[in-house]
């Protein structure tokens, strides 16, 4: 026996023994293409998913499909090569239903998945894994991130896992194995299931009526669709309980959003404008001939779809036109006033507090200057004349601080009525006497 013979005999028993039994079937043959045969075998499996088809020629085996056909080029003539297939069930098996599911961030989700095995053995342990270490698969429950979140739920052929308060780092793929009381008893999937978590976010559309449309969706179709939650300003919404909503356009700020029935997560809202402002540029006083350009800004989403300016008159506010900005040039005291913008997208409309222009005329400049200077100069002299008594002031002060009476002077004599034994008035006296030097130095 040639030891190719001998390989295909070997790999036919192995697939007979972990098949458990292989049946016979027919081989139909059809030539699709230059040298290229198709082969299918019947019948086909009844079992979906647990089935596998062996095939040989002349003997020798080709290989092993989970496919009912299969496609070979040949060499040699068509009617000398003769085919044979056998149709097997396989015994070790895990089939996860569905193999991808998308749920919403913060909700719970469920992994379904049947498995097989030989008869006669027993399970003895099953578990949940997102890797696989040198020692094996590594039980999903021991990580930090899943503890507490993860409970399992298993029968005899049917296996599933609950992960609660889903985040966005819970998406990846999930396999499931198990293991029996036979010493090699022990199966992980080649496969998994793919968990995608997404998010809610609003959109809003126009109607033919001229209304509006919210509508409540995600990045990826929920495996587990739930009616979704509508919110007002924050508050619950119970006229909707679908995921679109027709509303009406406001004028004022409104915000809506979404959420699935049973969580806490809500869609990034949507909202018509707010924190509408007016702004005059440049700021301060424009003389006459000026250019000022009046902007406006908002937040919105969906953003802000026009502008439109208005100025504030007795009577009915003036409209001047839509955009943005809006520019005046070589302005007049006329354009002096209050002006306001309104913005508007598909939610609604929100206005501006005003903003106020002034514009003055270069001839009251002038007036202003001639007024100035009139003020001025009296508001100079009074401040001089106020420094000069001051000064004069202080020096009387200082004279009078030197003649006042002591200790060590007389009292003042009263020129006509006052007399004096020792002395002689100088009512009395014509002329001062004249003395000898003798007699001073006798007086000393």
């Amino acid at each position: 026996m040639s030891p190719q013979r001998s390989a295909n005999i070997t790999a036919a028993v192995i697939l007979i023994l972990l098949a458990g039994s292989l049946v016979r079937g027919n081989v139909d043959r059809k030539v699709v293409g230059q040298k290229v045969v198709k082969l299918t075998c019947r019948p086909d499996c009844r079992s979906r998913g647990f089935c596998f088809y062996s095939w040989f020629r002349d003997g020798d085996y080709l290989g092993c499909s989970y496919g009912v056909s299969v496609w070979l080029n040949f060499t040699s003539s068509f009617d000398e090569d003769a085919y044979t297939c056998y149709l097997g069930e396989k015994q070790w098996e895990v089939t996860y239903t569905p193999d991808r599911v998308c749920a919403l961030e913060g909700s719970l989700v469920d992994l379904s998945c049947s498995y097989k095995h030989p008869g006669g053995l027993t399970v003895t342990k099953s578990f949940w894994f997102i890797n696989e270490t040198e020692v094996g698969p590594v039980d999903l429950r021991v990580y930090d991130q899943y503890k507490g979140r993860v409970q399992y739920h298993q029968t005899q052929t049917q296996c599933r896992m609950r992960i609660t308060g889903l985040r966005a780092s819970d998406a990846r793929t999930y396999w499931f194995g198990f293991i029996t009381d036979d010493p090699g008893g022990k199966y992980t999937s080649s496969s998994g299931v793919s968990l995608s978590v997404t998010g809610l976010k609003t959109e809003v559309s126009d109607t033919q009526g001229g209304g509006k449309r919210l509508i409540c969706s995600s990045t990826c179709t929920l495996t587990n669709p739930t009616y979704p939650i509508w919110y007002r300003n924050g508050q619950p919404v119970y006229g909707c309980r679908s995921a679109s909503c027709s509303v009406d356009v406001v004028s004022g700020e409104v915000s809506y959003s979404c959420a699935a029935e049973g969580s806490d997560v809500h869609s990034p809202p949507v909202y018509s404008p707010k924190d509408t402002r007016a702004v005059v540029l440049p700021s301060g006083e424009r003389e006459e001939g000026d250019s000022v350009t009046l902007t406006c800004s908002s937040e919105a989403d969906p953003p802000v779809l026009s502008y439109h300016w208005f100025k504030q008159r007795p009577a009915a506010d003036e409209s001047l036109g839509t955009g943005q900005n809006y520019s005046i040039t070589n302005i007049s005291s006329q354009h002096s006033g209050l002006y306001y913008c309104t913005a508007l997208n598909q939610l609604g409309q929100h206005s501006s507090a005003p903003a106020r222009l002034d514009v003055f005329s270069a001839w009251k400049w002038k007036q202003y200057a001639v007024w100035a200077a009139v003020g001025l100069v009296p508001a100079l002299a009074l401040s001089l004349l106020t420094a000069i008594l001051c000064v004069q002031r202080k020096r009387r002060a200082e004279r009078g601080a030197d003649v006042q009476p002591g200790d060590d002077t007389y009292t003042a004599l009263n020129l006509t009525t006052t007399s004096s034994s020792e002395y002689d008035t100088l009512k009395d006296v014509g002329r001062p006497p004249v003395m000898s030097r003798a007699s001073d130095k006798e007086n000393n």
